[in-house]
């Protein structure tokens, strides 16, 4: 199946750079909000792009300062998978989605599995891989669907 999916990616491919730059432009635009949509959706349900489930948070102490509720647990990158911070643009050759600022640098920690600071002061801490960001098979059909639609039209 993923041989045949190479070829029709292709295909389309090369059905893009026959069409004209706005229409490239726009077919592009659309690709790029739909994976972003998707891409947002799969961090919330906290998954990789495999389906595999995010590894857990580690175990926090819990002291007469810290709330013992499970808001902490269940909302990881809550705010990182909003528009601000997961952009998608695109211009007639690309379309793109990724973060940016402080958002990338901490999605790239846990995309990388790397070492970082969690506040100033603090010892550095091994984040566990978390894949944010990548490709599944349902959203590169979803990207063929586009064009296939859109140049049907």
């Amino acid at each position: 199946m993923s041989d045949d999916l190479a070829q029709i990616e292709q295909f389309a491919g090369a059905l893009l750079r026959r069409v004209d730059s706005g229409e490239r432009r726009k077919i592009l635009r659309l690709m790029a909000r739909t994976l972003q949509r998707s891409q947002s959706a799969r961090i919330a349900r906290q998954q990789d792009p495999d389906g595999q489930p995010y590894a857990a948070r580690k175990a926090q102490p819990t002291g007469r300062l810290r709330r013992k509720g499970t808001i902490k647990r269940k909302a990881m990158f809550r705010k990182l998978r909003n528009a601000s911070n997961l952009q998608a643009g695109s211009s007639d050759i690309e379309a793109w989605v990724g973060f940016s600022g402080r958002a990338a640098q901490i999605a790239r920690v846990h995309q990388q599995g790397l070492d970082d600071v969690p506040s100033k002061g603090r010892k550095p801490v091994r984040y566990a891989r978390r894949v944010l960001l990548g490709d599944t098979e349902a959203e590169r059909q979803a990207m063929l669907n586009i064009v296939f639609a859109q140049l049907t039209l």
